[in-house]
């Protein structure tokens, strides 16, 4: 159970309707990062899953590390409530042909399990190309002052 408070204020710091949902994976690490919060916002898990690596590791502003599997049943379980979110500064750097780096501020009003919130905050989402296919690796989230 401790885990999954971290998981979920992480969660909610990422979500917000940005880009297309295509049935198709994204052929770019910025679309890819694109569809990956609007999954989140859409409450999309199926999708979701399909975006991530099986390996995904996301850091949460407090340090905590949360698998890809506990994100994917988090979404999929609706204990985030985004009202507002969105996402500003975003710039991605690509590597070789198959790793990314896409990073933004984000900033949301909504609630998590009941308790209101309203924050910004600094992400990096990091891609790589597995199979052929762009993955999301890791994301890591860090807390604006405001």
């Amino acid at each position: 159970m401790k885990r999954i408070l971290p998981f979920i204020i992480a969660l909610f710091v990422t979500a917000t309707a940005f880009a297309q949902q295509t049935s198709t994976a994204p052929q770019d690490p910025t679309a890819l990062g694109n569809a990956f919060f609007k999954a989140l916002l859409d409450e999309d898990s199926k999708t979701l899953g399909s975006l991530v690596s099986s390996d995904l590791d996301i850091i949460s502003f407090d340090g905590q590390s949360i698998d890809g599997d506990l994100l994917i049943q988090g979404v999929s379980g609706g204990a985030v409530i985004i009202e507002t979110g969105s996402i500003s500064d975003v710039v991605t750097r690509q590597y070789n042909n198959d790793a990314a780096v896409m990073t933004g501020t984000w900033k949301a009003k909504g609630n998590i399990q009941g308790q209101a919130y309203d924050s910004s905050v600094a992400f990096s989402v990091v891609s790589a190309k597995q199979g052929g296919t762009w993955k999301i690796v890791n994301i890591q989230f860090t807390p604006m002052r405001q």
